[in-house]
């Protein structure tokens, strides 16, 4: 199984993994593509998946190069590479968060070329005091290391849901270097004053016709559950599974529960392909 590490299209960072149908791989904000990296446990190297883990443009190793100031920047630069790298080919896309806003984008313009998507916690609504959120509940399984560094714990408890030293410990492989590397990432201030796309989520994708899997957290004081379920109520061939004790990070929170879901969608887009 092949891995490497790439400039696209000039200043787009692009870790690839294995090779075969490829599979687009798109994170959250402010983070970058580590945030995707616990899904490479549901494949195998008898798998023929091409995994683009990308760094969004204006964030992680993508930072340079870009004039980000806004969502819309984003998705223009984003769309750029896609063209290029994928001028004849068909692909599909995993989104998380952000990420999965800029996938309903994407539909709109690619539509049945992107064979599929799977989107976790997916973003549908961008101005943060519109959308529907549960209150913050905590589920604590065991005390965090006594050593860890305060920064750490306190970003860590903003979202956490299910609070261990294992799940701390893989949000600090997964999650963190993303977080640490926005913090004097003018992009980032720019993306958070400037969220929205030019149209809403379920307006991209109301012409989209493939499957979409969505994989929610009950949890999920971030973007919540209820608005990327009004999404899917106006898809025309979807999935909606919402998970019990998951956050924002629910594939921490809930790793084999979405590992399974993963897997099943991934099999689905196998039979399609054939």
């Amino acid at each position: 199984m092949g891995e490497c590490a790439a400039m696209g299209n000039e200043h787009i960072f692009v870790r690839k993994i294995g090779e075969g149908f490829p599979i687009v791989m798109l994170h959250g904000f402010p983070l970058d593509h580590h945030s995707l990296l616990p899904l490479e446990q549901c494949f195998s190297q008898h798998d023929h998946w091409q995994r683009y883990y990308i760094d969004l443009p204006g964030l992680g190793q993508s930072r340079d190069g870009f004039d980000i100031r806004s969502a819309s920047d984003v998705l223009k630069a984003l769309s750029d590479y896609l063209t290029e790298e994928f001028a004849e080919t068909d692909f599909a896309i995993v989104g998380y968060s952000f990420g999965g806003l800029l996938a309903s984008a994407l539909a709109a313009q690619y539509g049945d070329r992107i064979r599929s998507m799977f989107l976790l916690a997916p973003e549908t609504v961008a101005a943060d005091n519109a959308r529907t959120l549960p209150k913050k509940t905590v589920y604590y399984v065991s005390d965090l290391p006594h050593d860890a560094a305060e920064q750490e714990v306190a970003a860590y408890r903003a979202t956490a849901v299910v609070e261990s030293a294992e799940n701390f410990e893989l949000f600090k492989r997964y999650i963190l270097p993303g977080l640490m590397g926005s913090s004097e990432n003018e992009a980032v201030r720019y993306l958070a004053e400037n969220p929205a796309l030019a149209k809403t989520a379920a307006e991209y994708m109301s012409q989209y016709r493939r499957p979409v899997t969505i994989v929610v957290g009950e949890n999920d004081t971030m973007v919540g559950y209820e608005d990327a379920f009004a999404l899917y109520r106006t898809l025309q061939e979807a999935t909606y599974v919402c998970l019990p004790k998951a956050g924002h990070t629910l594939h921490l929170d809930q790793a084999e529960s979405v590992q399974c879901v993963f897997r099943r969608w991934l099999s689905d887009l196998s039979q399609q392909l054939r």
